[in-house]
């Protein structure tokens, strides 16, 4: 089949957005090879064509890339049973690839489950899919590799995605706050708190991730006997720190396993 372009957009959101953002910032696609259904933007998005008809895009679009809420879907699932996609990529939370080919008469689904600082391209992207042909999950791979860093994941996993890197920057956030807190409370500005946490964590995270010592190590090597940072340790320690936070993310997966099942 001939399509007019080689990828469409249902929903042009924040994440929708960063992906198209990428795209051409990669050089990966040209404008006119996009197509975007959206009902909030009526003229040209980057360049890129729109139109608020779904079915249009559906096609005339090689992949299609469903960017919209999940209750959104289940409202126009219908309209997908003329969907002429070859395959279908999913940005959608808590809806199953089984479930996406079942209503969008699609027989490739890849399932995409990114986070948040994608829109600034420093994201990581789990990926999974059902049915899929290796050229189209390479061709995913190389869209979504343009706004983060991508990891192939069993869809039996995502809910553990969702409650590590889904949900998860918010949990970095809420700990840069406390960092910035106890700066402040020392006497520091909180610009002089918040330049020395974000860097501070900045830093870790790349030592963590080119270090050949484990993470137990990483924190000894931080830690003296009798000195400054083994007291923050071992007040963390007496406070539970550390299973609150395995804990919170328990119950994170929890729920999202169960608005999986609505």
């Amino acid at each position: 089949m001939n399509y007019k372009y080689k990828l469409g957009f249902i929903g042009c959101g924040n994440m929708a957005k960063a992906i198209i953002n990428g795209l051409l910032t990669s050089k990966l696609l040209k404008e006119s090879q996009m197509f975007i259904s959206t009902p909030h933007i009526t003229e040209k998005y980057q360049g890129i064509d729109i139109t608020n008809d779904n079915k249009e895009v559906m096609s005339s679009c090689e992949y299609l890339v469903l960017a919209v809420k999940p209750q959104i879907f289940r409202s126009i699932a219908e309209e997908f049973k003329n969907n002429a996609s070859k395959c279908v990529i999913s940005i959608m939370a808590g809806v199953s690839c089984q479930s996406i080919a079942q209503n969008c008469n699609c027989n490739e689904i890849v399932r995409i489950m990114p986070n948040t600082p994608c829109s600034i391209g420093e994201g990581v992207s789990a990926i999974t899919s059902y049915g899929a042909s290796e050229n189209s999950i390479n061709f995913v791979d190389s869209i979504f590799k343009t706004i983060s860093k991508t990891v192939f994941i069993e869809e039996k996993y995502f809910d553990a995605v969702t409650s590590v890197s889904g949900s998860g920057p918010a949990y970095v956030y809420y700990f840069i706050k406390a960092m910035i807190d106890g700066g402040i409370d020392g006497g520091l500005t909180y610009e002089q708190s918040k330049d020395l946490a974000i860097n501070t964590i900045i830093g870790a995270s790349k030592m963590v991730e080119q270090s050949s010592d484990n993470l137990d190590t990483l924190i000894q090597k931080v830690c003296s006997k009798g000195g400054t940072t083994i007291q923050a340790i071992e007040t963390f320690e007496q406070n539970s720190v550390s299973k609150s936070i395995i804990k919170g993310i328990e119950k994170c997966r929890k729920r999202s396993e169960e608005l999986s099942k609505l």
